[in-house]
């Protein structure tokens, strides 16, 4: 069996043939390739990390499968689609990166065990998802370290949006894109790309030049040089996009007319769609929106538009539901159900952007005991669902977070606090992923 193992010494990836490595051992079929160069995965032994600096122990080898980075191209397989094969390799890469001390089956860390205490990402392994979340620079020593602790999937906040990538028209600039690229190649992360078309005009989602123009052609034009570049640029290395952000009006059912709807009517979103696809035919494409995780109307819309998209053979293959709550937000059997009607649909669901600000009544235990329950609802209802495959949250640290800059300190909506210290909400999620079968 073919397993693609770090190397310490040259800094590379060697294939050796490893038969007592547990997760090598699969079944896998008959026909196997190594994957090409661009696509490999490099892994967390490497003692500097980018341009980042941050050190990090020598943790043993990694094992994974020479295809389990989810780039489809990486194996022949009979009888299954690309998106099958690149979601299984996505499963596999999580079950390779829970083995830190090398690349016997024996030592892989049984979670659910009496004693256990296992990372996230860990835990997502066994679970069989994997684990995200958004991060950004930062002037900390200690925030890439727990970053790359607890977490085996990635989303920059911004690096990937319009008008970091393009913040004039016709030109480009990839470098923090890139630095984060490598930074997640080598931690053996996946990265989701975010986003390509959101209008919005902060957060660098927009930029002035977009919005300013009047004639559809020159928009339908420089959306589709947009979408092509940069996806192009990255063809092989992302996994997922979220090529539609937030196309439904923020607290309507009615689907946002934003300068694109404007000029290009909404068949916009199934332009924007294929060009990704054109752009990086591997890639799982996502459309990506919030205030969806509870029933609703806005739910449902976002149901029937995915299904009109399916239906007009649009390259659609997941929709990622973002979770920003309140405590007492939200709601587990809903959430499940959402996931099972997309599901039905034949697409991947994925939680997004995943927050839950401290809020409501009773002193902090009690607030932080709400908290852990309704990570726990989240994690649970994913898991539960085969078609969910990942739970991304938006920031990991209390000490680093969106809600602060927004609305203040003080709301406290991640898994670890202000020091990196596990939360109960750390040990919700982590309780949540082992609670499938």
């Amino acid at each position: 069996m073919l397993c693609r193992v770090a190397n310490r010494a040259e800094r590379a990836f060697e294939l050796a043939m490893l038969p007592e490595a547990s997760v090598c051992r699969a079944a896998l079929g008959a026909s196997w390739r190594a994957s090409d160069s661009r696509s490999s995965p490099r892994l967390a032994w490497a003692p500097a990390i980018s341009s980042t600096r941050a050190e990090l122990p020598y943790a043993g080898p990694v094992c994974l499968p020479a295809w389990s980075h989810g780039r489809v191209r990486a194996l022949t397989l009979t009888k299954l689609g690309e998106h099958q094969m690149k979601r299984i390799g996505m499963l596999l890469l999580g079950s390779a990166l829970a083995l830190s001390s090398g690349c016997g089956g024996d030592d892989q860390l049984d979670c659910r065990a009496d004693g256990a205490d296992c990372t996230l990402s860990e835990a997502a392994a066994q679970a069989g998802v994997l684990i995200g979340a958004a991060f950004n620079e930062k002037d900390d020593p200690e925030y890439l370290p727990a970053l790359i602790k607890d977490f085996n999937s990635v989303t920059h906040e911004g690096a990937m949006k319009w008008g970091a990538t393009q913040p004039e028209y016709g030109v480009f600039n990839f470098d923090k894109a890139d630095a984060m690229m490598e930074f997640a190649g080598a931690n053996g992360m996946t990265v989701r790309g975010h986003t390509l078309i959101w209008e919005q005009a902060s957060l660098d989602a927009t930029p002035e030049y977009v919005t300013a123009i009047t004639d559809p052609e020159a928009l339908r034009t420089l959306m589709a040089d947009h979408i092509r570049t940069v996806v192009g640029h990255y063809r092989g290395r992302v996994d997922a996009w979220d090529v539609v952000n937030e196309p439904f009006e923020t607290a309507g059912s009615q689907v946002y007319e934003n300068i694109f709807y404007q000029l290009l009517g909404p068949g916009y979103i199934a332009e924007a769609f294929e060009l990704a696809h054109e752009a990086d035919p591997d890639a799982t494409l996502f459309l990506n929106e919030a205030l969806v995780s509870n029933a609703g109307a806005k739910f449902d819309a976002l149901l029937a538009l995915t299904a009109d998209l399916l239906d007009q053979g649009v390259p659609l293959h997941g929709v990622g539901l973002q979770g920003h709550f309140i405590t007492g937000g939200p709601n587990h059997d809903e959430l499940r159900t959402n996931i099972q009607k997309l599901a039905a649909l034949g697409v991947v669901v994925e939680l997004t952007e995943v927050d839950i600000v401290l809020r409501g009544t009773g002193d902090e235990a009690t607030r932080l005991e709400r908290q852990r329950q309704d990570y726990f609802d989240l994690a649970s209802a994913c898991v539960a669902v085969d078609a969910c495959k990942r739970i991304t949250f938006w920031g990991f640290t209390d000490r680093h977070t969106w809600i602060d800059s927004f609305f203040g300190p003080g709301f406290a909506p991640l898994p670890l606090d202000e020091n990196y210290e596990r939360k109960p909400a750390y040990f919700g999620v982590r309780d949540g992923l082992l609670s499938g079968p």
